[in-house]
């Protein structure tokens, strides 16, 4: 048996955010320039949602920033999908993207479900990922990209690291600098 109030709120209305399929050649690009160039999603996401290759969808999303150089209106469009995005797209995202991630939107559909009072399980088994994802998304953890451009994000450990990669101070090993030595000596020594 099914909450009501559960089948409700995690059903997806008809709205602004869809799957866009390539169009064919000839066919108005310009719905699916805006798709491609919509934030939050990775290339691994377009991949699995498109069934098409990463290096397909670098070239899809090369084409549409080139396209929105020109056109006005898909950037247009990709700002009102934007704004109209809602916690039940996040969702549907994350029931389309099979093995990747989760995207942005996804992850801020997981803080408002926790907001309108469903558990962590709940959660986990309508985003189709573990109690665990959903937890350390509430708690900020997993955020080695930021959220919307995508850039990577290096913790303060990654940035400098302890031992002996200090920033700024380069070390040589006095073992390495005379092996070097030897080993140039040892190179003209060598006999045919």
């Amino acid at each position: 048996m099914t909450k009501s109030h559960s089948e409700r709120a995690l059903r997806v209305e008809g709205g602004p955010w869809q799957l866009v399929r390539p169009p064919k050649r000839g066919q108005n690009r310009t719905a699916f320039n805006a798709f491609m160039l919509l934030p939050g999603l990775s290339v691994s996401f377009y991949a699995a949602a498109l069934g098409r290759s990463r290096s397909s969808v670098a070239t899809y999303r090369a084409a549409a920033m080139e396209a929105a150089r020109s056109n006005p209106a898909i950037m247009a469009a990709v700002d009102a999908t934007v704004w109209s995005m809602r916690a039940e797209h996040g969702l549907q995202m994350a029931k389309v993207r099979g093995s990747a991630q989760l995207t942005a939107w996804s992850r801020l559909a997981i803080f408002e479900y926790r907001r309108r009072g469903f558990s962590r399980r709940e959660i986990a088994a309508a985003f189709r990922c573990s109690p665990g994802t959903v937890a350390n998304i509430l708690q900020g953890k997993g955020t080695a990209y930021a959220l919307f451009s995508g850039e990577r994000r290096l913790t303060p450990s990654q940035l400098c690291p302890s031992g002996r990669w200090h920033a700024g101070k380069p070390r040589t090993s006095s073992i390495f600098c005379s092996n070097t030595k030897q080993k140039q000596q040892s190179n003209r020594i060598l006999p045919d």
